[in-house]
């Protein structure tokens, strides 16, 4: 029975949210991390360079609503809303981003992967949520 909660899928969205934070610290295009962009970018374009930044505060957003759901299964609906306000912040810095660094998108590095493979793991996870069964 223990073993059965493990495979039942509640921890994409911790995976997830780990992946957009982690995709932060690599390296997305020609060896840069989103890190090392946000500071280049800060002394440039200060109101462009919070936009780095978006991904780590997704991913955290994301991590805490996942957990919260493992905390309490009476939070479903709370945690699907922070998921999705997570995820917004992430598609808002891949609407932004994409169109501003298309030339280098085929060039793109293993954090981008990250962050891609994060995205879709928190909207799997939020579809888990809602599908899944309140235990009676």
């Amino acid at each position: 029975m223990q073993l059965k909660n493990y495979l039942d899928f509640r921890l994409l969205g911790i995976i997830g949210g780990s992946f957009l934070i982690l995709s932060e610290f690599l390296a997305w295009f020609s060896g840069n991390t989103l890190l090392d962009l946000f500071i280049l970018y800060l002394s440039l374009e200060i109101e462009f360079s919070f936009l780095y930044l978006f991904p780590i505060i997704s991913g955290i957003i994301c991590v805490f609503g996942a957990i919260l759901i493992l905390y309490n299964e009476e939070y479903r609906i709370n945690t699907v809303i922070i998921n999705f306000i997570g995820l917004g912040f992430f598609l808002i810095f891949l609407f932004e981003l994409i169109p501003r660094e298309f030339p280098y998108v085929v060039n793109a590095e293993v954090g981008f992967y990250f962050a891609i493979a994060g995205g879709i793991l928190i909207f799997f996870d939020i579809i888990n949520i809602l599908l899944s069964r309140e235990k009676e």
